[in-house]
């Protein structure tokens, strides 16, 4: 009896043992494999949360009806800031309590003022292109690397106003689709040229079959140097404009950084050389060089500065985009104390002038045409493009 109440009491023991003994096991090891993707977790929120949440603010704020310009996003890349742009329309739109400039016709303004979707823009110059599009308000916004998040900001201004009338801030989640478009930078892809065939009078030795192949050399073509409005230019001068693209074969518009003096316009005549768009001062210059000597447009056209000599008069919109970019910037040391000449004509007695104190262009001078204007001496600075 007693060896069967030691038996009992045993196997009470080892059922004891069994059943509480997981809690003396040593604990296992921590893994060494990395968390997969979803168990990351990151701070912000998605995009288009954040496009939807700004256009929601904008509707609200913004009186129905209202025409607002979306101008530009800043940010190290276009194809972003293409992005944000787009995505806020199509939001803004589908409310229907908005309207939208076309998209066309922003892009032909702020190439004429010389912006550009990605880049910084000014209140006051998003303002001056909403007033040229009639819009009532206007959208401007930047992005900003934080570390852990991206922060977008959102601002709408009242043209009529003056006042901010929304101001949206986000912080965005770092995602695959984000960096993507970030990753897209504006002109730095590199060119490659076709490796040069070896001429066949050459002798080379016979490669072993052991060896291998050779790589073929592939020169990379050197980058085209990217401007922003106010950088140098080759020829010494201040980049003005960027038109974004090569046609016609130039991009930017330089100025140099001083006057040639003063001269006038010309003789009592028509001339011809009456084209105001930006791209047309060289075409006028090379009109109005076949006429009297010593006027604004020889002068241009016999300035040199550091072995460049392809300046010319700048155009009726060229000259206003020197003053729009640079002086209302304080850059371009202009003299503020009379006018300046364009290459663009009226008549026989006018051409264009612009005042670079407040910007203001004439061209007939009190509406009179009985005295000879072009032979006034005005402010006289080159430009060229490249």
């Amino acid at each position: 009896m007693k060896s069967k109440k030691i038996l009992v009491g045993a196997f009470i023991g080892l059922l004891i043992l069994m059943l509480f003994g997981c809690g003396s096991t040593p604990a296992p090891l921590p893994s060494t494999t990395a968390p997969t993707e979803s168990t990351t977790t990151h701070a912000g929120i998605d995009l288009d949360v954040a496009i939807r949440e700004a256009a929601a603010q904008m509707e609200t704020r913004i009186p129905t009806g209202t025409m607002i310009a979306l101008v530009s996003v800043a940010s190290p890349s276009n194809a972003f800031s293409t992005q944000v742009l787009t995505r806020l329309e199509s939001a803004v739109v589908g409310s229907g309590k908005l309207v939208v400039v076309d998209r066309a016709n922003l892009d032909k303004v702020r190439e004429e003022q010389g912006f550009q979707l990605s880049g910084e823009v000014d209140d006051e110059s998003a303002k001056s292109i909403g007033r040229l599009l009639g819009a009532g308000a206007i959208v401007t916004g930047s992005l900003a690397d934080l570390g852990d998040v991206y922060s977008l900001t959102l601002k709408a201004i009242n043209i009529e106003t003056a006042t901010v009338a929304v101001s949206y801030l986000a912080d965005l989640t770092k995602t695959t689709r984000i960096e993507t478009l970030l990753a897209t930078r504006d002109n730095t892809t590199t060119v490659r040229t076709q490796p040069t065939t070896a001429s066949t009078s050459q002798q080379q030795a016979p490669a072993l079959a052991s060896d291998p192949a050779p790589e073929p050399v592939v020169p990379s073509a050197p980058l085209t140097p990217v401007y922003r409005i106010g950088d140098k230019g080759p020829a010494g001068g201040i980049i003005f404009y960027d038109k974004g693209n090569d046609t016609g074969g130039w991009r930017y518009l330089e100025v140099a950084l001083e006057d040639v003096g003063q001269a006038r316009w010309g003789s009592r005549m028509v001339t011809g050389a009456s084209a105001a768009e930006i791209g047309a001062g060289r075409r006028n210059t090379r009109v109005l060089a076949g006429y009297s000597t010593g006027v604004a447009a020889q002068l241009c056209q016999s300035y040199n500065h550091e072995g460049y000599n392809d300046w010319y008069l700048p155009s009726k919109d060229e000259l206003n985009l020197m003053y729009t970019n640079l002086e209302r910037r304080g850059i371009g040391n202009f003299n503020l104390s009379g006018f300046y000449w364009s290459s663009t004509e009226i008549n026989d007695a006018c051409a264009w002038m612009q005042r670079f104190s407040d910007g203001f262009q004439e061209g007939r001078a009190g509406n009179s045409t009985a005295v000879n204007f072009k032979e006034r001496s005005y402010f006289v600075r080159p430009i060229r493009h490249f």
